[in-house]
């Protein structure tokens, strides 16, 4: 299938769009990489995946990044970026993201209801969950350690009083029908499990997954996988 790809700028920062020919829908999806890492080719070969297994338009915006600025300029940015494409958009519309990058989806939800939402590996909360679960069982894996994720956080939010409302976990009331993709061999798949299971999204786990399988070499079965689940969710009826 052939895409056209397409470059802008929104409030200062650029944003990619992957367009097939026929796109029955559009899927604004924000990227992974800790709050830090900016818009990069594993990302985009992710997105044109997307495009061109769905059908459907992918905007990937770069947004904001903790390395230069933190909690909630990215969120508001982000948040300001996804009222924009609901107010300029007339096919059905879907919100994704993995990661981090879920976790800026999430706080943006409120301000309008997609279609469907999908998210990959979700950060969910910044609240401490270290006592039990995946936190202690995958806490010496690789590629996502506990001093790596505390460096994320402090980098996001450095702020401890803010880090509730910075929580989609926390704040959000309702969500529309959502997919979350977990994979199980990570310290952050408890999180994601007590997500779905209050708000009522359907949870996929991958067995033997690793944080990051999107953009890894032995992460490709998984990637294969989650293209082919999320195209049958947001594809049915």
């Amino acid at each position: 299938m052939s895409l056209t790809i397409q470059t802008t700028i929104f409030q200062g920062f650029p944003t990619t769009a992957f367009i097939p020919n026929r796109a029955y829908g559009t899927l604004v999806w924000f990227h992974g990489g800790g709050w830090m890492i900016p818009l990069g080719d594993d990302a985009l070969n992710w997105g044109r995946d997307l495009a061109q297994t769905l059908s459907c338009t992918v905007i990937m915006p770069d947004y904001p990044l903790a390395r230069t600025t933190a909690y909630p300029r990215s969120n508001a940015w982000c948040t300001a970026f996804w009222r924009h494409c609901f107010q300029i958009t007339q096919t059905p519309l879907f919100l994704g993201g993995d990661s981090a990058g879920a976790h800026l989806a999430l706080c943006a939800l409120p301000a309008a209801m997609p279609d469907r939402a999908v998210f990959i590996y979700p950060v969910t909360t910044l609240l401490p969950v270290r006592d039990r679960g995946s936190w202690k069982a995958y806490e010496k894996s690789w590629p996502l350690s506990p001093r790596l994720m505390d460096y994320f956080y402090d980098a996001y939010c450095p702020d401890l009083s803010l880090r509730y409302g910075a929580s989609p976990l926390e704040q959000l009331e309702q969500l529309p029908k959502t997919l979350i993709i977990t994979a199980e061999a990570d310290i952050l798949a408890d999180q994601q499990t007590d997500f779905a299971t209050r708000f009522g999204a359907i949870q996929i786990r991958y067995p033997g997954a690793h944080h990051i399988f999107l953009s890894r070499p032995e992460g490709t079965q998984y990637r294969a996988q989650a293209l082919r689940d999320i195209a049958d969710f947001l594809q049915r009826s």
